[in-house]
């Protein structure tokens, strides 16, 4: 799996090592754009993620990666919903694929942080909304 899908121009996010160096250096530099604004007191005038639901799946217990991408979702008007390995079936009575093609239909990004790489690269695989490790 590529961060680039060749078949539908999807966009997955699973492996650093994965993503141009130009791209990472463009993304982080208007990350930190963003957060001296509001460092500043100046919220963005535009909200590009309104309208749109990003889900948290988390194997574990995750405060830093959990509070910075709710953060992030709603600064810049998205909503996020969380989901923990014990409220889901994730492998166990529902199929990773199943979950995948699922949570597709109702949210536009998935962010997974799970022990298991064959099984991020497999709901990845199955998703048509982006996925970010």
């Amino acid at each position: 799996m590529t961060a680039h899908t060749q078949t539908t121009g999807l966009r997955h996010f699973l492996d650093l090592s994965q993503v141009p160096a130009s791209e990472l250096r463009r993304v982080l530099n208007d990350a930190a754009a963003i957060k001296s604004r509001r460092v500043k007191g100046k919220t963005a005038s535009d909200r590009p993620l309104a309208g749109k639901t990003l889900a948290m799946i988390f194997d574990k217990p995750s405060t830093r990666t959990r509070v910075s991408f709710d953060l992030a979702m709603r600064e810049l008007g998205g909503e996020t919903i969380m989901l923990t390995g014990a409220e889901m079936q994730l492998g166990r009575g529902e199929t990773i694929a199943d979950t995948a093609r699922v949570l597709s239909r109702f949210v536009d990004a998935i962010v997974i942080r799970i022990l298991d790489h064959d099984d991020l690269e497999e709901l990845a695989r199955h998703a048509t909304v982006p996925v970010i490790n």
